[in-house]
C-alpha cells in the first residue's frame, strides 16, 4: 500500500517497507524484498510473540503434533510451498520423489480404510467407493461452468443436490440401503465443506468454482514439523527485521507523515498500533488473515478502502476448519490402517433444514486419520511401544485425532523350525475391493520364475469377475524351456490371458495395453458411460515388479520416466495410490497397490521360494535357511555346476 502520489525517498538509503503479519505469507514477503538491495530498511510486525501464523508444530507430547496446517496440497514443482520445503531439505524421501509429483488426484480425499455407521456397524467400502465415485464425477461437472455467464442453480451445493435427486430415481435398493447411500454422501459433502473452508456448499458460488487449480501430487506431511519452513524462512531474514507483539490497530495512508529522526523526509503511510507505537512507511505490505479483515474493515485503514475493494472482501467466503485430539489407552485401529470414515446415520445432504450447529456440530467429523508413530521401533522381533496419532484433516467446524498407546502390531513369534510366513494384508484386499467400481480390468503381476507357486488365491475371490492378465515378470531370470507348459497349466485354472515380461528391458511390454484393450473391448463397463478411457488395477504379491511394470509402460507409451518407486525388496509400494497414466491413445491409467501375501502359505517349499524371489524379507525367514534352500534346489535340479 502507498499514496497516490509519490513521495520523495532519501537519497541512498531507499524506501521505508512495512509487512504487517508474520504468517507464511508475510514471511515470504520479507524474504523476497531482503533479497533486493533497494528495501534495505523492512520490518515485519506480528500480532503475537511468534511466528508462522496458522502453521505451528507442538513437539512437547514426545513427537510431532499440527496444531495448524498439516499437508502440503499438490506437492509438485509449480507448488511454491513445495519448492521452499524441498529446498530446505524438510520433507522425506517419498515425497521428493518423482512419481509422487506425478500422482493425480483431481484434488480430491482418498478412499477411507475402513467404515463405520455412527451406530457402530461397518459399512461396506464397496458402497463407499460407489457413493465417491458419483460425488467427485458432479464435484468435476461442477468445474465446467466456469465462466459461465448465468448459472442456475447459482451455488455448488444446489447444484450437487439436484443431480442427486436425479441419480436417487435409478436407485433400486431398500429403503435402508438408500438412507445409507446418503449419509455417505452427506460424509463427502462434509468433506468438501472442509476442502472449500465453507460452512455448507450451498454459500459456495457455481460459476467460480472451476476457478481452483489442482497441482498434481499425493499430499505429504513434514516429518520434523510444517513449522521447520517458517522457521527456515526466519532464519534467512537479517535479525532486526522482526518485530513481536506489535498488533496494528489503524494504517493510515495517503497522506504526508514525518518522523523526528528524519528531518525533511515525508512519508505516504504510517502504521499505529494498539501500544501506540507508530511506523512510518513509503511501502506497507499487508498480509493479515481475511477473517481479521472482515471484522476490522471500518476501523483498520484510515482514509477507507475504495468502495470496490471493500465489497470484494465482504463477499469473499472465510472459514475454518478446527482439530480435536483425542488420546486412548490402547489403539482399536489395524497396523496398517490410514484413514477411519464415521458415516452419521439419518443425515443426508437434501435435507430441508439442517439443526443449529451447537446442537449437532460433532455430525461434521468425518472420520479419524491415522498419523505415523512418534517413534521408530528399536528391533523387529520385540515387543515395542508405539504412541500413534489417529486422524486429521478436514472437518469443519470440528476436526479429530486420536492418540492411542499400546503395543505396535505385528510381533514376530520365536523362532520355529519353519519361517513364520505371517498374514499381511487384510486392508489392502478391502481398499483393492473397494476401488472395484472405477476399475475396467486387472492386471496380475507375478514373478516368472515360480509361475505357478505363491500367487494371491483371495485376488480371483475378492476382486470378482473383472477381465484379467497375468503378466509374469522378470522372464530374463527365468528358464523360459517349459513356457507353454506353464501356459497350459494355467489355462486349466482359468487364466487364458498371460504375457511374459522384463520391465527392466521392456521385453514384451507392449504386448500389454493391446491386450487389455481388447479384454475390456469385450466387457461390459457398467460403471464408466461413455467416458473413452481406461482404469486398470494393477495387483500381485510383494515385489514381483508391479511399479516397474507401470514405469515400463509410461516409457513406452509416454515417452516419460518413473511414477512410482521401485526397490530390491518388498513393500515399496505402501497404498493403493491414485491414477497413473500410462498410455495417450487410448486414455489409460494405472492403479499401483501394495503387494499382498496369501493369508496362509500352502507349505514351506512355496514359502521358501516367495522368499528367495524377494517377496518377504530375508530375515524373516533366516538368512541360513534361505541359503542352505537355494542350495538344496540348485543340487536337486543339478545347476551346481560341480
Amino acid at each position: 500500500m502507498q499514496s497516490g502520489g509519490r513521495q520523495a525517498e532519501a537519497p541512498g538509503r531507499g524506501p521505508r517497507v512495512l509487512v504487517v503479519g508474520g504468517g507464511i505469507a508475510g514471511l515470504g514477503a520479507a524474504q523476497r524484498l531482503c533479497r533486493h538491495p533497494a528495501f534495505s530498511h523492512l520490518r515485519v510486525l506480528e500480532a503475537t510473540a511468534r511466528a508462522g501464523g496458522r502453521i505451528r508444530s507442538e513437539h512437547s507430547f514426545g513427537g510431532v503434533v499440527e496444531v495448524g496446517a498439516h499437508w502440503i496440497h499438490g506437492p509438485s514443482q509449480g507448488n511454491p510451498v513445495f519448492q521452499l520445503a524441498a529446498k530446505y531439505g524438510l520433507l522425506g524421501e517419498k515425497a521428493l520423489s518423482e512419481e509422487n509429483q506425478l500422482i493425480e488426484t483431481g484434488g480430491h480425499v482418498g478412499l477411507p480404510s475402513v467404515s463405520y455407521a455412527s451406530s457402530g456397524v461397518s459399512v461396506s467400502l464397496e458402497l463407499v467407493a460407489e457413493m465417491a465415485s458419483l460425488f467427485y464425477s458432479l464435484i468435476d461437472q461442477t468445474r465446467e461452468f466456469l465462466q459461465a455467464a448465468e448459472t442456475t442453480p447459482p451455488s455448488v451445493g444446489e447444484y450437487l443436490k439436484e443431480k442427486i435427486r436425479q441419480h436417487m430415481a435409478g436407485w433400486t435398493e431398500d429403503e435402508e440401503t438408500k438412507k445409507l447411500k446418503l449419509a455417505i454422501l452427506k460424509n463427502l459433502f462434509n468433506v468438501e465443506c472442509c476442502v472449500s473452508g465453507t460452512h455448507s456448499m450451498d454459500l459456495v458460488a457455481l460459476a467460480p468454482f472451476g476457478e481452483y487449480t489442482v497441482l498434481p501430487g499425493l499430499d505429504c506431511t513434514f516429518p520434523e514439523g510444517y513449522q521447520g519452513l517458517t522457521d527456515c524462512i526466519m532464519a534467512s531474514l537479517p535479525k532486526d527485521v522482526m518485530v513481536f507483539d506489535k498488533p496494528v490497530m489503524t494504517i493510515h495512508w495517503n497522506g504526508s507523515f514525518r518522523e523526528a529522526s528524519a528531518p525533511g523526509e515525508t512519508f505516504p503511510v504510517l502504521v499505529e498500533c494498539e501500544d501506540g507505537d507508530c511506523f512510518p512507511a513509503h511501502h506497507v505490505v499487508v498480509t493479515v488473515p481475511l477473517g481479521f479483515f472482515k471484522k476490522h474493515l471500518d476501523t483498520f485503514f484510515e482514509p477507507p478502502l475504495p468502495t470496490e475493494k471493500v465489497e470484494a472482501i465482504r463477499k469473499i467466503g472465510f472459514g475454518t476448519n478446527n482439530k480435536i485430539f483425542l488420546e486412548f489407552e490402547e489403539p482399536f485401529w489395524d497396523p496398517d490402517c490410514q484413514h477411519i470414515q464415521v458415516v452419521w446415520e439419518d443425515t443426508s445432504p437434501l435435507e430441508d433444514t439442517a439443526p443449529e450447529l451447537q446442537d449437532a456440530w460433532f455430525k461434521k467429523l468425518i472420520g479419524f486419520w491415522v498419523l505415523p508413530p512418534f517413534q521408530e521401533p528399536p528391533a523387529p522381533r520385540t515387543q515395542e511401544y508405539a504412541e500413534v496419532l489417529l486422524a486429521q484433516r478436514p472437518v469443519h467446524p470440528g476436526l479429530i485425532q486420536l492418540r492411542g498407546r499400546g503395543q505396535l502390531w505385528g510381533r514376530h513369534g520365536p523362532a520355529g523350525p519353519a519361517p513364520p510366513f505371517r498374514r499381511q494384508g487384510g486392508t489392502g484386499l478391502k481398499k483393492m475391493q473397494s476401488s472395484l467400481k472405477l476399475v475396467d480390468c486387472i492386471i496380475e503381476v507375478h514373478d516368472a520364475r515360480i509361475p505357478l507357486s505363491g500367487r494371491n488365491p483371495l485376488f480371483q475371490e475378492t476382486l470378482g469377475l473383472k477381465p484379467h492378465l497375468l503378466v509374469l515378470n522378470k522372464m530374463d531370470l527365468a528358464d523360459l524351456k517349459e513356457q507353454q507348459k506353464i501356459i497350459r497349466h494355467l489355462e486349466r485354472e482359468g487364466i487364458k490371458h498371460v504375457v511374459f515380461t522384463n520391465c527392466v528391458k521392456d521385453e514384451n511390454v507392449k504386448q500389454v495395453i493391446p491386450t487389455v484393450t481388447e479384454l475390456v473391448g469385450s466387457s461390459y463397463r457398467y460403471h464408466r458411460g461413455e467416458h473413452v478411457e481406461y482404469c486398470i488395477m494393477v495387483i500381485g504379491v510383494p515385489n514381483v515388479g508391479k511399479s516397474s511394470l507401470i514405469n515400463s509402460l509410461r516409457r513406452q507409451h509416454l515417452r516419460k520416466g518413473k511414477a512410482t518407486r521401485v526397490g530390491g525388496e518388498p513393500g515399496i509400494t505402501r497404498a493403493v495410490m491414485s491414477r497413473i497414466q500410462v498410455c495417450e491413445r487410448p486414455l489409460m491409467f494405472l492403479l499401483d497397490t501394495p503387494g499382498v501375501l496369501a493369508p496362509r502359505i500352502p507349505s514351506v517349499e512355496t514359502g521358501l521360494k516367495l522368499a528367495l524371489c524377494g517377496t518377504v524379507l530375508d530375515h524373516l525367514v533366516g538368512e541360513e535357511t534361505l541359503a542352505d534352500f537355494l542350495l538344496y534346489t540348485l543340487n536337486r535340479h543339478q545347476l551346481l555346476g560341480l
